[in-house]
This record gives structure tokens, C-alpha cells and sequence, in this order.
């Protein structure tokens, strides 16, 4: 038996997304970022006698002519109508397609009119059921995870199946769950409330296992907030640092961010950014939200003071558009920004995603605008808000992106971590300094880039007077920028 596990990209025609990076995929020479864990999660799960076929359509195009005996497709909700047309695609070739992933999991009996499987909640303890009833030609239309899986039992993902030189990032993962309750998200309903976890040395295979496929990619842990149970992630940071990992990114709420213990452990292990959920500035937002008792907006600056401390940079994430909110809530966004100096940030607008409080609140007010959910992609606005009008919501979100990816605004908050030995190469020295790329990106900004203040802020990023900076942090400047100018 062949199965292909696919998973959709957005469409061109369609707005664009945050986390293309397109600018950094084409001067690093990858297609792009991460994959998506999924797929050699699946794969791992997929009994051993079957031979799996992996298809990341952000990295290469999906081969509708290929010969297999079952095709498997996720995808969020922004890309679930090109999950649904490639679904039907398949189907007219006489091919089962099976479904999963959180927006089916939310609406099964969408999903289902355009497959002939459904699977709702995580795939451990069922996927390999699935795969049976496959091979007997006995699919079920709805399949239903029983419990919550023990990710103790879960196998290493065949990240091995996978292009991974297209990629310009590793993505792991460590456990599932939220005990948090917030209005907007999902993550609760989908991975329950209990956080659970792979034992620490499944993590330190895992990692052992990227290693051996490119030792020098960075790796991002997925985990919706990594810290979420302290000791777990002390015991986790202290078992990776022999690994000596380059560098790594992770997810944290807020809270966690105040352990000087644990900020140093993670900056040991090779922890360099964490993104955090700031969610908003306004407590009265955070209350709305169900946040405000894990956000204290009073407490922001003293925590991101703390984490550059510890040289680990910050990314904080945002979101506008609450029913207590006027225009000025773009420009405190902004302030706080700049006077934190928070080095790259995403702003979006509030999104109702199927499954959680606000959806169903919105969708009992009368507030939904549609259900397009190519649009649900935290840059679209898919309700009625209450204080502001829905043009001026998009107008002002855009121009308060524009502020903080400004060149200048950029270098001023890049420099300024810099100084403070945040973003940069851990020793300062002529052999880092005049690095292969480092010398490489600067003749090409030189020769190649005709736009003169593009030119200037990569020399003046490269070459500051105080230590190396990353490159990586360089590049991820430019691709923001250009996302939010629309160069890209």
C-alpha cells in the first residue's frame, strides 16, 4: 500500500501570509520555512509494511497523477479551501482521501462533502486504525480519537521523509495541551487542558536526530507555550545543552518569562528568541480575552527588560480589534513596541476561529461577515466590530506594521539589542566577524540592491560598531519589512 500525506499551501491569489518569509527563503536559498510537523508525525505512525509519500505544498507542488492507494490531507482553517480542492482532485481520480487536522476536527460534516474520512482530534491512537480499514477497502466516515494520547508512546517523526533542504528551519515539538482558557483560541478544545509530554529523553533523540540531518538549521519548538510546566522544561534544558544546538526558538506565555533560573537554563541550552502572546496593552482587552489573569500589562516591560538580560530576544505577538477598543489602541501598541524594544512583532487582527467562545459569540450576535475561510488568517477582518469601522481596522493595522518595520524603527530597536549582546554571535571575534556569509551578504547588498536605505540598513546592521549581529535576525528584518510594504 502507497499513502501521499499532504499538506496545502495558501493560494496566490490570496492575501499573503505573515509567516511566508519570502524575502529570507530567497536569500537563504530554501523555498520554505518549516515544515509542517504533521506529516512526519503521521508518516512515523503509519505501520512499517506501508510506504508513505510526504508533500509540503509551500515546498514543492502537489503530483496529482501519482499512483497511490490513499491520500491523507490537513491544513488550518486559512488554508482548508485548497485542502478541499485538492481533497477533490483526488477523489475524481477514483483515489480515498482521509482528512484531519483542528478546522475538520471543528466541522466534520463540512469536511466530510469532500472526502470520504473524517478524523477529529490527534491521529496517535487512531491513525493506525485508519490505515487498516484502508488497506480493506473499509473506511469509516468518521473516525474519533478515544482520549487524549500519552505522547510518552509517541515515535520520533520521519523527518527523514521529508526535502528538508528546501526548509529553512527544523520544527519539533514536546507536548500538547493549555490550561489556559482564553476566548479567542482553540488550542484547549482541540489538545485538552492538561499539558502532556514526550519524556525528556524522546526530546533529546529527536533533536539528536535533526542534528544528524543538518546540525547548523535552527529548530523551532511548536509547543504552544514550552514553559508551561517549569520543572519539566529546567529538566528539558539542562538534558539539551551537551547537544550544543545552535539556536532555537520556542513559545511562552508571559508568566513564565519571571524565573531568572529558567531564562538562564533556556539561554545555556541555545535559546535566542521566545514568542510571546501579549495578546494586547489594554487590560481592559486581556479581560475581555480571559487573559488578564496571566497578562498584566504593568509587568510587560519589566519581563521583556528580564529576558534581554538573560540575551534572549523577544517576539511579541498581538492582537486588535476587541469590542472595548478604539484607534488609540494602535498607537499604544506601537509605543509599547518601540519603547520595549521588542525586536519583530505580529499584529493581527482579532480572527473568529471555529471552535472557540468567540466564534460562537459572534456567530449568536450576528456579527460573523462570512465564512470565506481563506480570510481567517489573523490579517483579514471576518466580523462587524463594535467601536471600529472595519476600514479603518485594516487601515490602521497596516500603518502600525509600517511604523515598527520601518528601516529605521528596526535598526533603532536591533541596535539597541545588540548592544545589550541580544541577536548576536556568542564570540566576538575577527574569524565570526568576517564570516563566509557575513562578507557574502554584504557584496551582494552592494552590487545588487538598487533600493539606497535597503542598502544602508543591511551594512549598518552587518557591520555595527558594537559585536556581530545574526544574520538571521537581518534577514528576518528584510522579510518583514517587505511583507508589510508589500514587496514580497
Amino acid at each position: 500500500m502507497k499513502i501521499k500525506l499532504i499538506a496545502p499551501a495558501r493560494k496566490p491569489e490570496w492575501r499573503g501570509s505573515f509567516w511566508d518569509l519570502k524575502t529570507l527563503c530567497e536569500l537563504a536559498g530554501c523555498k520554505a520555512t518549516g515544515a509542517p510537523l504533521v506529516l512526519p508525525t503521521l508518516a512515523a505512525l503509519t505501520p512499517s509494511d506501508v510506504e508513505v509519500i510526504l508533500t509540503d505544498e509551500n515546498a514543492e507542488p502537489v503530483n496529482f497523477e501519482e499512483k497511490v492507494d490513499l491520500v491523507g490531507i490537513t491544513g488550518i482553517t486559512s488554508v482548508i479551501p485548497r485542502a478541499y480542492e485538492i481533497a477533490d482532485e483526488f477523489r475524481k481520480r477514483g483515489v480515498p482521501v482521509v482528512m484531519g487536522g483542528i478546522h475538520v476536527s471543528m466541522l466534520p460534516e463540512e469536511a466530510i462533502e469532500h472526502c470520504d474520512s473524517v478524523v477529529t482530534g490527534e491521529a496517535e491512537e487512531i491513525w493506525e486504525q485508519v490505515v487498516k480499514d484502508a488497506q480493506k477497502g473499509s473506511l469509516q466516515k468518521f473516525y474519533r480519537t478515544p482520549r487524549f494520547p500519552d505522547l510518552a508512546n509517541s515515535p520520533t517523526p520521519r523527518w527523514d521523509l521529508l526535502k528538508n533542504d528546501a526548509y529553512s528551519y527544523f520544527t519539533l515539538q514536546t507536548g500538547r495541551g493549555c490550561p489556559y482558557d482564553c476566548d479567542f483560541c482553540t488550542v484547549k478544545v482541540f489538545n485538552g487542558r492538561r499539558y502532556r509530554h514526550k519524556r525528556v529523553e524522546q526530546v533529546v533523540r529527536e533533536i539528536s536526530f535533526l542534528q544528524s540531518i543538518d546540525s547548523k538549521k535552527l529548530i523551532f519548538f511548536a509547543d504552544d507555550n514550552l514553559l508551561s510546566v517549569p520543572g519539566y522544561a529546567k529538566e528539558l534544558f539542562k538534558a539539551i545543552k551537551p547537544l550544543n544546538v545552535k539556536s532555537w526558538w520556542c513559545q511562552s506565555s508571559v508568566n513564565r518569562l519571571k524565573d531568572d533560573r529558567l531564562l538562564d537554563l533556556m539561554y545555556e541550552a541555545g535559546c535566542r528568541v521566545v514568542f510571546v502572546g501579549f495578546e494586547s496593552v489594554s487590560q481592559k482587552s486581556l479581560e475581555a480575552m480571559n487573559k488578564d489573569k496571566i497578562n498584566r500589562v504593568q509587568e510587560y516591560k519589566e519581563i521583556v527588560d528580564k529576558v534581554h538580560a538573560h540575551k534572549i530576544a523577544v517576539f511579541g505577538s498581538f492582537i486588535v480589534g476587541n469590542d472595548n477598543e478604539d484607534e488609540h489602541i494602535f498607537e499604544d501598541t506601537v509605543k509599547f513596541i518601540e519603547e520595549a524594544n521588542v525586536a519583530f512583532s505580529m499584529i493581527n487582527i482579532l480572527t473568529p476561529l471555529v471552535g472557540s467562545r468567540l466564534y460562537q459569540r459572534l456567530k449568536e450576535e450576528g456579527r460573523i461577515l462570512n465564512h470565506n475561510w481563506e480570510n481567517y488568517d489573523v490579517g483579514s477582518v471576518c466580523f462587524k466590530p463594535k467601536r471600529l469601522n472595519i476600514e479603518i481596522l485594516r487601515k490602521e493595522c497596516t500603518l502600525a506594521y509600517q511604523k515598527i518595520y520601518d528601516y529605521a524603527a528596526l535598526y533603532k530597536r536591533l541596535s539597541h539589542l545588540w548592544k545589550r549582546k541580544v541577536l548576536v554571535k556568542s564570540k566576538n571575534d575577527l574569524l565570526r566577524l568576517f564570516s563566509r556569509g557575513r562578507m557574502k551578504f554584504s557584496l551582494y547588498s552592494i552590487f545588487n540592491m538598487k533600493e539606497k536605505e535597503r542598502r544602508r540598513f543591511i551594512l549598518k546592521s552587518l557591520w555595527n560598531l558594537n559585536v556581530p549581529s545574526v544574520t538571521n535576525s537581518i534577514l528576518l528584518a528584510l522579510a518583514f519589512h517587505d511583507f508589510v510594504y508589500h514587496k514580497s
